[in-house]
């Protein structure tokens, strides 16, 4: 064969220098699609949590047209007794047959506690997993160790953040009745702790937040109540299922919980920093929360107060069915407006 074809033939391979930038280059390439690719997964899954949101605020909004009245919020304030209580059954599981799950619904026996397997199938209900009730933007929380379907979405139960100083209720030494509330601070919610009707929230459904993100809650959360706190009791409680050391505490992140609901209460350590902190996605570094308000403290981080892990605040469903994004920078007095339903107060750009 002649020599020159040889030469020739051999000539078009790479050299191994040129093999090297190519692989460089194409690392490079990558390095810089990859924060786009990320961004784009989370611009899909916020969407879809946003989505979420919408679906809850549509359905409590149909069961208000078949009730003439929202559904109750799980706990919240009995203003003429000025202590706080909770409702037997959770809003999500009122909610349970505006969200395409009827058949889930009427499995339920709500003549026992959501946790009773010895007398209903209420446990094996409770534990069924429902995406609509999640944020995929979630990654932090995982599994209930117990195998309850969990909730990422906070129905509004009241707000208590006091109108002078912007400071939680509890904390700012005017507070009253056995739980630290009082009539003054504390205003109602748009579903209430009985289920408010639509009239009632005078500040208008568009103008009051009905159900807030509360994502990114640690895992197995105890809660603050025990059963003592639910209207006529709870009948068959299983202390085996529920949280904590002794089985009597409630467990917050279950969509079939009560407790699932909470107060809008701001920071528990506001005052500790001298200064007041968000009301929205308050101590949100670093993860887990500060040393002084861990997140598996009560009113600490997404511990029932309005939290998502969305960049830059959090959505939330109104009265009416809408839903808004509603910025974590946003004015403390705004934001104890907008969880008001009865204040009677402009409540300005949010």
């Amino acid at each position: 064969m002649d020599r020159h074809l040889v030469s020739v033939r051999r000539s078009r391979g790479f050299t191994l220098i040129e093999l090297l930038v190519v692989i460089a280059i194409i690392a490079v390439l990558i390095a810089l699609l990859l924060p786009a690719v990320q961004q784009a997964r989370e611009a899909a899954r916020r969407t879809q949590c946003k989505n979420n949101m919408k679906q809850l605020g549509l359905a409590a909004f149909n069961y208000e047209s078949t009730y003439s009245r929202f559904p109750a919020a799980g706990k919240g304030i009995d203003f003429g007794k000025i202590n706080l209580f909770a409702f037997p059954t959770s809003t999500f599981t009122q909610l349970l047959p505006y969200t395409d799950q009827a058949p889930l619904y009427n499995t339920f026996n709500f003549a026992w506690h959501y946790s009773n397997s010895a007398n209903s199938n209420n446990a094996t209900a409770a534990k069924t997993k429902i995406p609509a009730f999640l944020c995929p933007s979630n990654a932090i929380t995982s599994a209930d160790t117990k195998g309850y379907g969990q909730a990422d979405y906070m129905p509004v139960a009241f707000v208590d953040i006091d109108p002078v100083t912007g400071a939680r209720n509890g904390q700012n030494g005017t507070a009253g009745g056995a739980n630290g509330t009082s009539l003054g601070a504390t205003k109602d919610s748009v579903y209430g702790l009985y289920g408010n009707r639509a009239g009632d929230t005078t500040d208008g459904l568009s103008n009051t937040v009905a159900i807030v993100e509360q994502s990114g809650r640690p895992s197995n959360l105890v809660g603050k109540y025990t059963q003592g706190v639910y209207i006529g009791g709870a009948p068959g409680w299983d202390t085996t299922q529920m949280t904590g050391a002794s089985g009597l505490n409630t467990a917050p992140n279950r969509w079939a919980d009560s407790d699932s609901g909470a107060g809008v209460s701001g920071q528990n350590n506001s005052p500790y920093l001298g200064s007041l902190l968000p009301v929205i996605n308050g101590n949100k570094i670093p993860v887990g929360g500060p040393t002084q308000c861990p997140w598996t403290q009560n009113n600490c981080g997404p511990n029932n107060e309005p939290f998502s892990l969305h960049v830059g605040g959090v959505h939330a469903a109104l009265g009416d069915g809408s839903v808004r994004f509603i910025s974590e920078n946003v004015d403390i007095n705004t934001a104890r407006r907008l969880f008001g339903r009865n204040d009677g107060e402009v409540i300005g750009d949010f």
